[in-house]
């Protein structure tokens, strides 16, 4: 876009440029039309081309000086065809004699009509203006002027200008060498009598598209204000449409040698996609991209993209701009009340912050890039509350992997060119806390039934939903090197609890998680028994595979091992409980017959004595 804007310059120039020389050449006779003649022949032997008149030239000497001309073409260069390279319908400027006199000049308007201009590349990669271009040899002053250009100090103007008056300008770039063309259908500039340091209204109109995919209407009407000694450029109570959308408020540059750039700017509604002309379209104008084929740990090629960004641009950008977006659409997703800050200052960019709601939730976010040395480092920051992340993801790919409502905090930082880069340079901390939804494509707890009833010999449950709903599912981690691992996965749903750990490499897409779920309830029909078995029992499932489409795999040896172990434990516990009871038993039978032989001793013995005093009695007696 930038080689088109300096084409288009470069070609506007150009022709605004051969037309004042014309008007100056003409004005030092008194009948130009008598000399149309001599003029073609004299541009045909200094250029090659040729110049033709279709109208008369109006000369005026007072009061006011100028030239009207009619219209006239000027040929292509040899080897381009037949399209003129320059074609115009009308043109005319004057200047007042007497502001002339007094050295303020009062310069009337500048009038084009229906200009034409055709800048082509060929597959050579020559343009057809080299041959009117002279060219200073390498390593001489001007070839170095040229390199190294230097800016001029501002000039004091005096006088005034009566403005631009251009009508039906069309400008073709055609780069058979790159196979792209660029075309401004129509432009039209319309501004108000221009004096220095004064503030003028303009409008501007412009039609163009670019190799058939990108087409543009551009109106923008605002007060312009150019102040001279302090080189500051100001764009007032601006009004600037975009095909369909319209952007309204206040732009300032100044210091052109190191351009500061202050906005503040508010629209309705914004439609990214439809500007880009897919609904899918990602913009790469401003990060040109390569791609080279990488291997990830899965074995496939997969695609590797530099992001090459303009790093000596970026690090002299001064901007403090504020963005107010009522809707926004880009890449198909919906956004509302977007409010966005830039500041861009010493090598660092930001984006801070950028609030927005979406799909009944909020999100506040930074992002930051820091460009200070030879590779770019991204932080960014993100918090989410209460987005319908399924319609998100319905939206933007046409598929939902998972629906419910999304709470998320993540803090991430990475560095370099390469995507393969950015993903293994990746840092940070992630958590996710999603409420009432649903992991769809697969039903965990039929999946486990399934497997159940493969292993023993019964008939597979039917078919169901393949759907796992869920009351909530939270996980958190921490990114380390692209990889993201986690310990403590909580899935709360009818009939199941699910926690687990794992990993999931960004690097090669591929994850790797055990999950435990446990059945807390029975599912009534064919298979209630058999689930009824699996009640409380931790039942191991491995997610393993690509990011895309893993594999799922109920693992009944651990399973069933899981379960013998529980009987055995239940058993051992039972076992033990009645050798407790047992000996418990037998220790009091054998402590009540104690007592009990005890007793009879006792009184055996008590009986004796009585005896024994019976006996002394008679004695004595």
């Amino acid at each position: 876009m930038k080689k088109i804007i300096r084409y288009l310059v470069i070609g506007l120039g150009a022709a605004i440029a051969f037309l004042i020389a014309i008007v100056a050449i003409f004005l030092a006779v008194f009948d130009a039309n008598a000399y149309k003649e001599d003029m073609t022949e004299l541009v045909r032997e200094a250029t090659g081309r040729e110049l033709q008149f279709h109208g008369d030239v109006d000369l005026t000497i007072y009061p006011a000086l100028g030239m009207k001309l009619g219209a006239m073409s000027f040929s292509n260069a040899a080897g381009f065809g037949e399209l003129p390279m320059i074609k115009v319908k009308e043109a005319s400027i004057s200047v007042d004699v007497a502001s002339l006199i007094s050295f303020a000049p009062e310069v009337d308007k500048l009038v084009l009509r229906d200009l034409e201009i055709n800048l082509i590349k060929n597959k050579a990669g020559v343009n057809n203006w080299d041959d009117l271009v002279s060219k200073p040899a390498p390593g001489t002053a001007d070839a170095t002027a040229a390199t190294e250009p230097t800016a001029a100090p501002p000039t004091e103007i005096k006088g005034a200008f009566g403005g631009l008056d251009l009508q039906n300008i069309k400008l073709l770039w055609l780069d058979e060498q790159a196979g792209t063309e660029f075309r401004i259908i129509d432009l039209d500039v319309s501004t108000g009598r221009i004096v220095p340091n004064k503030a003028f209204p303009m409008t501007l109109h412009l039609d163009a598209s670019a190799s058939g995919e990108l087409d543009i209407i551009f109106d923008l009407e605002a007060n312009v204000e150019y102040l001279i000694n302090q080189q500051r450029l100001t764009l007032d109570s601006m009004a600037l449409a975009l095909n369909e959308f319209q952007v309204d408020g206040r732009v300032q540059v100044s210091n052109f040698a190191r351009p500061a750039l202050r906005f503040d700017l508010v629209t309705e509604n914004i439609d990214v996609d439809a500007l880009l002309g897919t609904p899918a379209a990602t913009d790469t104008a401003a990060a040109p991209a390569t791609t080279e084929s990488t291997s990830t740990a899965a074995g496939s090629a997969a695609e590797d993209v530099q992001i090459e960004l303009p790093m000596q641009v970026l690090r002299d950008l001064d901007i403090d701009g504020g963005f107010k977006i009522g809707q926004l659409k880009m890449q198909n997703l919906r956004m509302n009340d977007v409010d966005i800050r830039v500041i861009a200052k010493d090598g660092l960019v930001a984006l801070k912050p950028v609030t927005l709601n979406t799909y009944s939730g909020t999100v506040e976010a930074s992002v930051a890039i820091d460009v200070k040395s030879d590779k770019p480092k991204y932080a960014v920051s993100k918090t989410i509350q209460g987005v319908q992340v399924g319609d998100l993801l319905e939206d933007y790919s046409g598929k939902a992997a998972i629906s419910g409502l999304l709470n998320a905090k993540a803090d991430l930082t990475t560095n370099g060119e390469w995507l393969s880069k950015l993903k293994l340079n990746s840092n940070g901390t992630m958590q996710l806390e999603f409420l009432d939804g649903a992991l769809n494509g697969f039903n965990l707890r039929q999946s486990i039934d399934t497997a159940k009833a493969k292993f023993s010999g019964k008939d597979a449950p039917s078919d169901e939903t393949l759907k796992t709903d869920f009351s909530s599912l939270t996980i958190s981690g921490v990114i380390r090197n692209g990889v993201f691992a986690s310990d403590d996965l909580n899935l709360q749903a009818p009939l199941l609890r699910v926690g687990g750990e794992g990993i999931a490499n960004i690097n090669s897409e591929m994850v790797d998680y055990l999950v435990n779920a446990k059945l807390v309830g029975t599912i009534e029909g064919q298979q209630g028994d058999s689930s009824d078995q699996l009640a409380g029992l931790e039942i191991p499932v491995r997610i393993k595979g690509p990011f895309s489409d893993p594999d799922i795999d109920v693992q009944l040896e651990e399973m069933l091992k899981a379960k013998v172990d529980a009987e055995k434990e239940k058993l051992k516990a039972e076992i033990a409980k009645q050798k407790a009871e047992l000996e418990a038993k037998l220790k009091a039978e054998k402590k009540a017959l104690a007592e009990s032989k005890e007793r009879e001793l006792k009184k055996k013995l008590e009986v004796e004595k009585a005896k024994a005093k019976d006996k002394l009695k008679k004695l004595f007696d």
